[in-house]
Formats: C-alpha cells, sequence, structure tokens
C-alpha cells in the first residue's frame, strides 16, 4: 500500500520538527526501486519522503553509501535521517522512527520447476537459502539454526545462483526481486514464483537519531 503525499505529511511531522535548518540531509544505500541514484525521482521512498519534506518548504539531499556507514551516520548525527528503514529492537533503543508509509512484503521466491510445499519454516528444512549479509528479514528466520542459509552480498547473486539451480530457494522484498529479475535476468523471469503465503509483512520508515 502506498499513502498519498499529503498524508505523508502528517507521518513526518516528528521529524520535521528536529530538523532547524530548511536543508534535510538524507541517506541510505541503495535498495532500487525504493532508493537509487540512477532512477527517476532517485526510487520509490526518497519520491515519497522528498515530496513530503518539499511541501513543508525543505530541501532534502540524498547521499549514497553501503547500508553500515549510512546507518552509523545517523546514529552520530552526520545525516539528519534515513528514508527507507525497517524496525528492529535494536535499532528502536537509539533512533526514532515515523509512521509507516510503505509495506514490504517479504516472500520466498524459488524456480516453478522447484517442488516447495510451504506453511512454516520448518517446511523448508533440507533445502538451501540465499540469503544477504546482515538483511533483517524476520527474527524467527535469522534466529533459526535447522535452515540451511548460503549467504551473498547481494540479493542478485543469490538469484543468479537460484537460476543456475546451486540454491533453492532466496528471499525478500517482492518488488526489489521483481525490479532486479527484470533488470539482471530477464529472460528468465517466468521461470520463477513467489511462494506464498508470505514469510512477512514490514513497514518501511523514515527515521532519525
Amino acid at each position: 500500500m502506498i499513502m498519498r503525499p499529503a498524508l505523508l505529511l502528517l507521518l513526518l511531522n516528528l521529524f520535521i520538527s528536529t530538523c532547524a535548518a530548511q536543508a534535510i540531509s538524507i541517506v541510505s544505500s541503495q535498495w532500487p526501486p525504493y532508493v537509487d541514484d540512477s532512477l527517476p525521482e532517485k526510487g520509490l521512498a526518497v519520491e515519497l519522503v522528498n515530496k513530503a519534506l518539499q511541501r513543508k518548504g525543505y530541501q532534502p539531499t540524498l547521499h549514497i553509501y553501503n547500508w553500515q556507514r549510512a546507518l552509523e551516520g545517523v546514529e552520530i548525527g552526520v545525516f539528519d535521517a534515513t528514508c527507507a528503514i525497517w524496525k528492529t529492537a535494536e535499532r528502536e533503543r537509539n533512533l526514532m522512527y515515523s509512521k509507516p508509509y510503505l509495506t514490504n512484503t517479504i516472500s520466498f521466491i524459488k524456480k516453478k520447476s522447484t517442488p516447495v510445499e510451504y506453511h512454516g519454516l520448518a517446511d523448508l528444512q533440507g533445502l538451501v537459502i540465499g540469503v544477504v549479509r546482515d538483511y533483517a528479514y524476520d527474527e524467527n528466520f535469522n534466529k533459526s539454526r535447522r535452515l540451511i542459509k548460503i549467504p551473498a552480498n547481494f540479493s542478485v547473486q543469490n538469484l543468479q545462483k537460484l537460476n543456475n539451480g546451486t540454491i533453492d530457494l532466496t528471499l525478500g522484498d517482492e518488488r526489489a526481486i521483481n525490479y532486479t529479475l527484470e533488470k539482471f535476468l530477464p529472460t528468465h523471469v517466468n521461470a520463477f514464483e513467489f511462494v506464498k503465503p508470505a514469510l512477512t509483512f514490514k513497514k518501511l520508515y523514515l527515521q532519525t537519531s
């Protein structure tokens, strides 16, 4: 669900009140189609946040770094906020959040030719699952020691492994996965399908220290 910019204005009041100057420094990692400096409006999340802030008279500037550096930059005050983040208990100890403005659907994806019957994590034991390092998928999934999880640095690497048959599943936000497939594996898009039900739904926030 995408909220209208007018409604997003109301949700961002917490952050607007913390910024004394007209300029606001926003930081994030590349996460297409939500954040990407090569996309029109620099991505869906950036577009929504920028429009809301601009209507209040602020001039946001986007900076792109790796995720760890971006998060640390907000925590120590180098940047005012990050525009596309999920809540975790650890982050809530040091950072403040707006109300959510988007919902991310986190699902497993497989090749259509791979039979998988999924009702819960126990059904995935014995399958090889490609994950992205330090990705906050779901607490139960991240903590599970019964699942075979093979880490990679980027989701495209996992999708390529899935296409080559070296892993059985990978997972992530459905919009991001669809974007990555269209960009990097366009001739294989129809060979994949999301596993239902979704693993979890996560709210997307603007966040400041």
